[in-house]
């Protein structure tokens, strides 16, 4: 629990400093002079772009060069953050040009932030994927309770203790959390570029999530567009999220024990996606309190999801035994990209003055026409993979049994059973998962510390498994795949 705790505050105020500092409008410190609004729209961009940036280039380091550690310190994203805080100073006391203030803050703390997110990425990693749930919610809630504490700090007040204060503290406890759980996970060990099957396989597991989660941001980066030179507006964003995704916390936490082993995290993020489409073709509709409302609920939506995306990217990099760094990176630089492109085309519209109940809807419709596809394919691609593999399978047995070794035939020989069983009676991926180990004769404990879940989880596909196939035992799981038709 003492190292849940840990975990849960480092986190926490690394997203307080994100919210409050990055995001919240670190900008009213600078003085723009008459170009605000062409300075602050570049700022945005440049810093909304910095950030998949910093992400996609430390999964290229966490690819290519997995053993190297320095930018992975938490040393790394203060030092960035507390440079732009140098450019702040510079153009309040020294008359620094409004432009390169703006600027350099908008990349150093773009990066800062990348970099990170990814030092935790680390942690949460390390964790065990239930406890990783528990922290990542936890961290949420403190995030929130923090934000709206400084909320009672003048504006100018609150950037200033952020740099000052809330920055370093969170450095501090960032270094407390790595020590306290240490990466011995078999997943650091890994060089990516020499396991590609691993990262492909890693690939075909996210990329339906991915897609979910990045409509979602696209579309939020469409509505955050509006706020660009209206800090009253900003406020009020930044506020009604605290106050809803603490909320969400407090129900997550609640009931994370019941979603980790019932429930299937893509299916949660394939509810999202039809949500926030619903979210986006009705806000043209409506005006006044009702819209701030529909806006408010998709940044919660979309703060959820990025919680869970966490927790989804450390499970997918324990699982394929990849750098979690290179799964979170890859991840979670798409989505962000997918936000600024959605900030590029509300832009767009506006500058034009065709946002509206069309253009958007268009947006919308396009989008859940190519996720619809998207999934047909990827049934119908999975659906060809898995006979392709079942006819391969079968062949070799057929034509090689008498040239292989013996233990390999009789694993070639339960690879068959189990995927006729699998086929008769409906079993989904992790029940399949358990099957096989089950055939092999695999114990609980195995079981668990081989697909990294809980006990009490291989326990509850055990029972789907038994209730599925009519058994009543491990054994008669046995006996029943030796009279399975192949």
């Amino acid at each position: 629990m003492k190292q849940l705790s840990i975990v849960a505050v480092a986190y926490g105020l690394f997203l307080a400093c994100t919210s409050i500092v990055l995001w919240g409008g670190y900008a009213v410190l600078i003085d723009a002079g008459a170009d605000a609004f062409q300075l602050r729209t570049a700022e945005y961009f440049m810093r909304n772009a910095a950030f998949p940036v910093a992400l996609f280039g430390a999964a290229l380091i966490a690819y290519s060069r997995p053993k190297q550690g320095p930018w992975r310190s938490p040393l790394a994203a203060l030092a960035l953050f507390e440079a732009g805080a140098l450019f702040i100073v510079a153009q309040r006391l020294f008359g620094l040009d409004a432009s390169i203030a703006y600027g350099a803050c908008a990349l150093l703390l773009g990066c800062g932030s990348g970099l990170g997110f990814c030092c935790l990425q680390d942690i949460i990693a390390s964790l065990k994927v239930y406890e990783a749930g528990l922290a990542v919610f936890a961290a949420a809630g403190i995030s929130c309770a923090v934000y709206i504490a400084m909320e009672l700090l003048p504006r100018t007040a609150m950037m200033i203790f952020g740099f000052a204060v809330l920055i370093p503290a969170t450095a501090v406890a960032m270094a407390a959390a790595q020590r306290t759980v240490p990466c011995v996970h078999p997943a650091f060990d890994t060089i990516p570029s020499q396991q590609i099957d691993r990262c492909r396989q890693a690939a075909a597991e996210s990329w339906p999530s991915l897609l979910c989660i990045a409509f979602t941001s696209f579309a939020v980066g469409i509505i955050r567009v509006d706020a660009i030179d209206n800090t009253g507006l900003v406020q009020d964003y930044a506020d009604g999220s605290m106050v809803g995704l603490l909320a969400a916390a407090i129900v997550l936490l609640a009931t994370w024990k019941t979603i980790y082993e019932r429930i299937k995290l893509s299916r949660l993020y394939q509810v999202v996606f039809p949500l926030t489409a619903t979210i986006f073709l009705l806000l043209p509709l409506f005006d006044g309190q009702f819209r701030h409302l529909l806006v408010l609920v998709a940044f919660v939506v979309f703060s959820i999801v990025s919680s869970l995306m966490v927790v989804s990217c450390a499970r997918v990099a324990r699982n394929q035994c990849l750098q979690p760094v290179l799964v979170y990176g890859m991840f979670a630089g798409t989505v962000y990209a997918a936000q600024e492109v959605g900030s590029l085309l509300g832009f767009m519209l506006n500058t034009t003055g065709t946002t509206g109940f069309a253009s958007l809807s268009v947006v919308a419709l396009i989008a859940i026409y190519a996720m619809s596809l998207a999934m047909n394919t990827r049934r119908g691609g999975r659906g060809a993979a898995e006979s392709s593999t079942a006819t391969a399978t079968t062949s070799k047995a057929a034509g090689t049994e008498s040239a292989i070794p013996p233990a390999e035939a009789l694993d070639i020989r339960l690879s068959q059973q189990c995927d006729a069983l699998v086929a008769q009676y409906g079993l989904s991926a992790r029940e399949t998962d358990v099957l096989r180990l089950l055939a092999r004769g695999r114990d609980v404990p195995y079981i668990a510390e081989e697909l990294v879940i809980s006990k009490n989880t291989v326990r509850t596909h055990m029972r789907n498994i038994f209730q599925k196939t009519g058994v009543h035992s491990r054994q008669e799981v046995i006996d029943l795949l030796e009279t399975v038709e192949q």
